[in-house]
């Protein structure tokens, strides 16, 4: 959101003018970048380009034990700048590559990644390093396929797979790592010093600029390019620090496509910006800010950052994290179809990079989230439907916004309130002239098992009679202007507010404290709330309206006495990673919190789910929202979602429903509109709109078991809940670009939102040889080893969506006003057998609430469906324990040794059953279907294509009849033909 004067203007501009892009840096605004891109354009039109950095070979120390190296690195055009290397290699083969200054004038922000890592990687104790006299390698792998090279002279870093070179720091020398200085330092060394004799070739041209300008010229540039001072708009940055960026080149000379570096409304295969035909002409910028009314094409920087890139090609897949807090500019260059080039140009920080050696998607996911951590198991209510607006207005707009949802027989889980809500924007604090009974409100929702979302932003307004902003004031737990000591005041929904520094241990436990319902006398806590009240934390970029591109000034002071500079794209986490912990502490057991944050950065998918921002109601903004979310799952930050219907405008029925269709599927799936729109709840639209939209709820409500076991595998594995098709199917090229469809975990389920105005067909790419069957009609269409494409139907009320053969999806299909209403209905089963005959599918369920799952207490099973014999015609679907067999595998971060299968939640859902099973595929009627011990079951078959068939048409379907068999249990069902 934004200040209230642009609000006001909204209507007057047209949707493609909207964003103030005057108000937001392009790099060459940014006097780091300017330098980091002149430095990249130096080195690209010399030939005889040489990095000035080198290792000092003989102060190279082995570790004894362990699989790590450092050594002083030297840069020949400041011999006097010491620095220093670390090398390791973890013991899952992540190579971690940390430079740092040495002895400088002051340190260099080094903490990105203590806040970013799960815990402090374990290094390999295994691994070796050979040092020679120009490099030191280390060979690892099951059969030594790995090999990373680290050369001296110049400074180069190459991790190789079969001798292939897949990752390289350094290999354009673009490495420049400015030493902290003074101004008179600089001035001094102009002083007739001669250019120096390393770090240049007999080249002409540098010849002639070393020796008519200082010995920095040919590398650095001839003039000090906003190294003191910098001002932007009305704003000058005073830069204390002077000059402390930090540029490199990391290049992938065996990949075609990246991905990553959310957040940005572009495509998930990163397009380029420099080179021949370059698709943008700035880079990606990393720095979370508020941009509302985002253009929908475009590397402008938005709410959140997360610093990790994935390359990809059909022979492997490699990651790189490069844990760094400050703004930073991306630059993707493709020389040829099979290299991709990137510069990372940060304003400050030290050089940590971690280098995923993969091979494969699953091997990067499981090594980035080992680092960041794997998204957080959520409430399994939070995966239902959220509506939203701002406003709801009273106590009585929600009781009879949650009435209206009753009475049209639409299911919905949670309800929120924007800010609004809280007296004078005092969060916590209840207006209760619009909400004179808080507490009974929310009860009347939770009376329904649904919960209530409020807003709580990061601003406090400055009065005395809020003690909120009082404590923070008397505790010294507010950031600090430039002088160190005086808190900073802006301008947000508050009027004059300020903000906490979440960097200081001293706000923690204090923050935590706020949420208590009840809590200790002598302190203030949210006595006007429930435990089953969640939040939503907006604004944390941190949004300022009276600031610096809407934000903080950069020479703001943290805990520590580091710039608000060196960690502004860590800030949003820390203020979303503490406000859910104060929702998990409320209680004792613990229940999962669901905290929504809008800035994000890499390791905030431990504490709760992201939205794409502010939104326009347009097509385009509906269909790059997709690409978005995608980006944001494979950044492993799986619970993401777009405002349905786009948060500004008011989109047409048409453009509404199909919105619903693209949440439905999308891990969070919330509607949200502006306080300017039109009321727009699903219930108020006319027939057809309206059935169409409460289909779709039923439809994500059946599919819940779906989501909820894609989030366990996600949680414990790392691999995305959404999976674009080159996670999927990574050999299949045809599929590394696309964007517009995707799998849902490992169930099967393949969508294609269709996000175009008056769209009766969709084209959708099948990427194998394998049969595929439409959801609803189960038709059965045909893949090919090298992918294809197929036209299906689209109309309003259809959604492209399939089941992959040989998967078995468990649904849910009775009709309920909100989930947790759901936990006792039985299961149908959907087999959709292979061209071979085969399915499986699993299902995982617990509590849905608290973390008893962690001490055992849940149910994991596994559907498989193979047939008897080599050459039958039938099939065997059996239902098997997956915790007894895996028990290890089960939970996140916790290795069970063993699984009691008749745990207490176990017990608890004994009785609740599969009611059906649909069997597609089958090649004939069967002559008998029968349970364990040979007991008849009901049946009907219904003749069409078969699985292993090469013809498409309508499946065959076999539907068994309330079998009557638990889905906690061991059972198998003989199919014979």
């Amino acid at each position: 959101m934004r200040s209230l004067g642009t609000l006001l203007v909204l209507a007057a501009l047209p949707a493609a003018l909207a964003v103030k892009t005057h108000d937001f840096k392009t790099c060459a605004q940014a006097g780091f970048c300017r330098r980091g891109r002149a430095l990249a354009e130096r080195a690209a039109g010399s030939q005889a380009w040489n990095s000035p950095y080198s290792v000092e070979a003989s102060s190279l120390t082995l570790s004894p034990d362990q699989a790590s190296f450092t050594a002083a690195v030297k840069s020949s055009i400041y011999p006097e700048a010491n620095f220093g290397l670390d090398v390791r290699i973890h013991d899952d083969g992540v190579v971690r590559v940390r430079m740092d200054e040495v002895g400088g004038l002051r340190k260099r922000y080094d903490e990105a990644a203590s806040w970013a890592l799960l815990e402090e990687p374990k290094v390999s104790n295994s691994v070796q390093w050979s040092v020679a006299k120009d490099s030191a390698r280390a060979k690892y792998g099951a059969k030594k396929e790995v090999e990373v090279v680290v050369n001296f002279k110049p400074l180069k870093i190459t991790l190789l797979r079969n001798g292939k070179e897949q990752v390289v720091l350094n290999g354009r020398g673009l490495l420049h790592m400015e030493h902290y200085r003074t101004k008179e330092s600089v001035a001094k060394s102009k002083e007739g010093l001669p250019p120096p004799e390393e770090g240049l070739d007999t080249d002409d041209s540098q010849v002639v600029l070393a020796q008519t300008h200082p010995r920095t010229a040919w590398f650095e540039g001839e003039v000090e390019d906003g190294w003191w001072e910098e001002t932007f708009n009305s704003f000058t940055d005073t830069k204390p620090r002077g000059p402390e960026s930090l540029s490199l080149d990391i290049d992938f000379p065996n990949h075609g496509h990246v991905y990553g570096i959310p957040q940005h409304a572009t495509r998930l295969s990163l397009p380029t910006t420099i080179g021949e035909d370059a698709y943008y002409s700035e880079p990606y910028r990393l720095y979370n800010a508020d941009v509302f009314e985002y253009l929908a094409d475009s590397t402008m920087s938005l709410y959140g950052s997360i610093p990790f890139m994935q390359a990809h090609s059909t022979e492997s897949t490699v990651g790189i994290f490069n844990a760094i807090g400050s703004e930073t500019w991306v630059d993707v260059g493709r020389p040829t179809p099979k290299k991709t080039t990137t510069h990372w140009i940060s304003e400050t920080g030290i050089l940590d990079v971690f280098i995923l050696p993969g091979p494969t998607p699953a091997d990067v996911f499981a090594q980035y989230t080992r680092l960041t951590g794997t998204p957080a198991l959520p409430a399994q209510w939070a995966l239902g439907y959220h509506q939203c607006r701002w406003n709801y207005i009273s106590s009585d707009d929600v009781r009879s916004v949650q009435k209206r949802f009753d009475e049209e027989d639409m299911p919905v889980d949670v309800f929120w309130l924007d800010i609004e809500y809280a007296e004078d924007h005092k969060y916590f604090m209840w207006d209760h002239k619009l909400f004179p009974d808080p507490v009974d409100m929310i009860k009347d929702v939770e009376a329904i098992e649904r919960k209530m979302v409020v807003i709580v932003d990061p601003h406090l307004k400055r009065t005395n009679d809020y003690p909120v902003y009082k404590e923070a004031t008397e505790l010294d737990v507010l950031v600090k202007q430039k002088d160190g000591s005086t808190d900073y005041e802006g301008w947000c929904w508050s009027g004059s507010s300020a903000w906490v520094d979440f960097f200081n241990p001293k706000s923690w436990d204090w923050w935590k404290g706020l949420f208590k319902v009840d809590g200790p006398n002598d302190k203030w806590h949210w006595s006007e709330s429930t435990v089953s009240t969640y939040i939503w934390n907006d604004m944390n970029e941190p949004a300022i309206f009276n600031g610096p591109e809407i934000s903080m000034p950069r020479e703001n002071i943290h805990y520590g006495g580091w710039e608000h500079r060196d960690l502004h794209n860590i800030n949003g986490m820390l203020f979303h990673n503490l406000t859910s912990q104060a929702v998990k502490s409320r209680t004792d057991p613990p229940k999962r919190p669901f905290v929504l944050t809008r800035s994000f950065y890499a390791g905030s998918q431990r504490f709760g789910a992201m939205w794409t921002g502010d939104n326009l109601g347009t097509w385009e903004h509906m269909a790059v929202g997709v690409k978005m979310v995608l980006a944001n799952n494979i950044a492993g930050f799986s619970f993401a979602g777009s405002d349905v219907g786009g948060f500004f405008g008011n989109p047409e029925p048409e453009m509404l429903v199909r919105w619903y269709a693209v949440g439905a599927f999308s891990p969070f799936f919330r509607a949200h509109a502006h306080i300017d729109t039109k009321r727009r709840e699903p219930y108020l639209l006319d027939e057809p709109y309206k059935t169409i939209v409460r289909d779709i709820l039923r439809l994500r409500y059946s599919m819940l078991p779906v989501w909820y076991t894609a989030f366990r595998e996600a949680s414990v594995t790392g691999l995305p809940v959404l999976r674009p098709h080159y996670v999927a199917v990574p050999q299949d090229e045809g599929g590394f670009a696309i964007d517009d469809q995707y799998f849902v975990g490992s169930s099967g389920i393949l969508v294609k939102p269709v996000t175009r105005k008056s769209a009766k067909e969709e084209t959708v790419y099948l990427p194998e040889d394998q049969v595929y069957y439409d959801y609803f009609t189960q038709h059965a269409y045909r893949g090919a080893a090298k992918g294809k494409n197929i036209t299906v139907p689209a109309d309003l009320h259809q959604i492209p969506l399939f089941v992959r053969g040989g998967s078995i999806v468990p649904t849910r299909e009775r009709h309920r006003r909100s989930a947790p209403l759901m936990k006792r209905d039985p299961f149908t089963l959907r087999v959709a057998l292979d061209k071979d005959g085969h399915a499986r599918g699993e299902l995982y369920l617990d509590d849905g609430e608290t973390y008893s799952h962690e001490t055992g207490q849940f149910v994991w099973r596994e559907f498989v469906a193979e047939k008897p014999a080599k050459k039958s015609k039938g099939v065997k679907i059996s239902n098997k324990n997956l915790g007894a067999q895996k028990p290890t595998e089960a939970v996140d971060h916790v290795a069970l040794a063993t699984y009691d299968s008749a745990n207490d939640f176990a017990k608890s859902i004994a009785d609740v059953r599969v009611e059906k099973i649909v069997v597609l595929g089958l090649p004939t009627k069967p002559s008998s279907v029968t349970a364990d011990g040979g007991k008849a079951l009901q049946w009907s078959y219904t003749p069409g294509v078969a699985a292993s068939d090469s013809k498409e048409g309508t499946a065959s379907i076999l539907v068994i009849k309330d079998p009557k068999l638990n889905v906690t249990g061991d059972w198998n069902i003989e199919v014979q033909a």
